[in-house]
């Protein structure tokens, strides 16, 4: 990223702040919906993508947790240093961690599967799966143990083993719509 692109988002950031410096969670989502064109969900996707952002649990993404958690989401893994893909696991794991408990449960996943479903331009990453039959597949091909929730470490170890399903886990729609490896 370069300076212009760096001050760019700034000035973008600042006026949909109207000039506050921070996002309070129904700025966020008002900004995701306008993106996303009101589809319903951008709601959800914005909710647990600003609960990742507000790294000091303020109810406000101020510009520095925007440009880091930005900075962790624009990237993909592949090429990444082992600090950055832990860095960006973790974000997409609390992304999913929507009751912060420290675990995904089935319900947790289906949310976002859902969300992201409806976000895509096409969701033939889906395959002939309905969003809650992929979301359940996926779940059980990351809850190692077979407890019924995600850990940090199963979702990291499922990473390092398949990089395509770390894609299928991380909540951007143009990186899941690029590969497919869960069947119904």
């Amino acid at each position: 990223m370069n300076f212009e692109e760096l001050f760019n988002i700034y000035e973008d950031f600042q006026t949909q702040s109207r000039g506050t410096g921070r996002l309070s969670k129904s700025d966020f989502i008002k900004v995701y919906r306008r993106a996303f064109k009101g589809n319903s969900g951008a709601k959800t996707l914005a909710e647990n993508i600003f609960q990742s952002f507000d790294t000091d649990n303020s109810g406000y993404v101020d510009f520095e947790e925007f440009l880091v958690g930005l900075s962790l989401t624009e990237a993909s893994l592949g090429g990444s240093d082992r600090e950055t893909k832990f860095k960006k696991l973790k974000w997409a794991f609390n992304v999913y961690d929507k009751d912060r408990s420290g675990t995904i449960d089935k319900q947790e996943m289906r949310s976002i599967v859902r969300a992201v479903s409806e976000l895509a331009p096409d969701d033939s990453f889906l395959g002939n799966c309905s969003a809650d039959d992929f979301a359940d597949r996926l779940f059980n091909q990351v809850d190692a143990n077979g407890d019924g929730d995600i850990t940090f470490e199963e979702f990291r170890r499922a990473a390092e083993i398949n990089e395509t399903l770390i894609d299928l886990l991380l909540p951007a729609p143009a990186s899941i719509l690029d590969q497919q490896t869960i069947y119904c």
